[in-house]
């Protein structure tokens, strides 16, 4: 433009354009940058008599629509999410450019549109949940999981016909490559929730297993995370005081590599024998767990670290592991448009402010 980047040229331009390609009639979508001139273009572009906005035509208010990227699931809930509210601009759009070919958006695309909107929403919710950064997540990992098998299963069964059949065949053999055994980490975080324990796991996995169509020794699998359990029990004991009833846990210098560094204190103060490890678990695995309003995990195992003092110092530094790497790669991208070439002297400190 040689003209002033005002609003009024900005939405002259406009115009301009749109009556040279005959586009007067009807104007879908604009696209500019953030800049005021271009927030006031549109305000005066509203005003113009000679100009129809469709989303007004419609009397709906304006929506940036997500864009669906291929690798990643969330992408297209998104898309789908944002499409299915403007379905009948977008059909009557889409529908009225493409009258030379006769290839029309029906009620049988938006019908799948929805019903894959409906799968990948139980999924988007799961994510959210594993992105969780201020309160543990760990121990949801499994339950979550079987939300979603099992709103694939519900889903393949309520609408059989072949597409559908198809798109959620592939999305289960996708599933199975990498959730057909859960890495035991998961398992253990789920025993160390009190409404779980090991009872609460072999139900949740052998429904888990039935829904995906997959024979698994879910016994065999418990037991072993029970095993892992002990000797973690075993480890920890070595290093850590059972402390007095009626005492909280102390802070302790031990995390979960504490057993590898230190075995055992130099005068044998605070060890605590297999037998009496394996008692410990055996009596949670036992005690009665009683629902709680408004229960919180860490706050439940820091209540009753007098009685079960090994355990619950597992449970904080196992609760505390991030169920997925999500959280960790968005600090990483954060981190990298901190500190660039451009300024590569800030401080540590001034990095972790930023």
């Amino acid at each position: 433009m040689e003209e002033a980047h005002n609003g009024f040229n900005i939405k002259s331009r406009i115009v301009s354009c749109c009556k040279n390609f005959h586009l007067v009639d009807k104007i879908f979508s604009i696209s500019l940058d953030n800049a005021t001139a271009n927030t006031s273009a549109m305000q005066f572009l509203k005003e113009d008599p000679s100009i129809k906005l469709v989303l007004d035509e419609y009397g709906l208010r304006k929506k940036v629509i997500a864009l669906d990227t291929p690798t990643r699931w969330n992408s297209t809930y998104k898309l789908l999410h944002d499409a299915i509210a403007y379905r009948d601009i977008l059909t009557d759009m889409y529908n009225e450019s493409r009258a030379t070919d006769g290839q029309f958006i029906t009620n049988d695309h938006w019908t799948l549109a929805k019903i894959v909107h409906d799968v990948l929403e139980t999924f988007d919710n799961a994510t959210h949940i594993f992105s969780y950064v201020y309160e543990p997540n760990i121990h949801t990992v499994i339950l979550e999981c079987i939300k979603i098998i099992c709103t694939i299963k519900q889903t393949s069964l309520a609408n059989p016909g072949v597409a559908v059949k198809r798109l959620l065949d592939n999305m289960k053999v996708k599933w199975c490559a990498y959730f057909t055994e859960f890495p035991p980490i998961y398992a253990i975080a789920a025993i160390l929730d009190p409404g779980v324990k090991l009872e609460g796991l072999t139900n949740l996995l052998t429904f888990y297993y039935q829904q995906l169509d997959v024979q698994f020794d879910v016994p065999y699998y418990v037991n072993n995370c029970k095993r892992i359990l002990e000797r973690l029990c075993e480890e920890y004991g070595a290093v850590i005081q059972p402390q007095p009833v009626g005492s909280s846990m102390g802070a302790s210098r031990f995390g979960i590599l504490g057993p590898v560094l230190k075995k055992s204190r130099p005068d044998g103060s605070g060890s605590s024998s297999s037998s009496s490890s394996n008692i410990g678990v055996g009596e949670y695995l036992t005690y009665q767990f009683e629902t709680e309003e408004n229960f919180h995990i860490i706050e439940w195992w820091k209540n009753h670290s007098s009685k079960f003092p090994v355990l619950a110092r597992i449970a904080k530094d196992i609760l505390a592991i991030p169920a997925s790497t999500i959280a960790s790669e968005f600090a990483f991208s954060a981190g990298r448009r901190v500190l660039d070439e451009k300024r590569s002297r800030l401080s540590s400190e001034s990095i972790e402010m930023c």
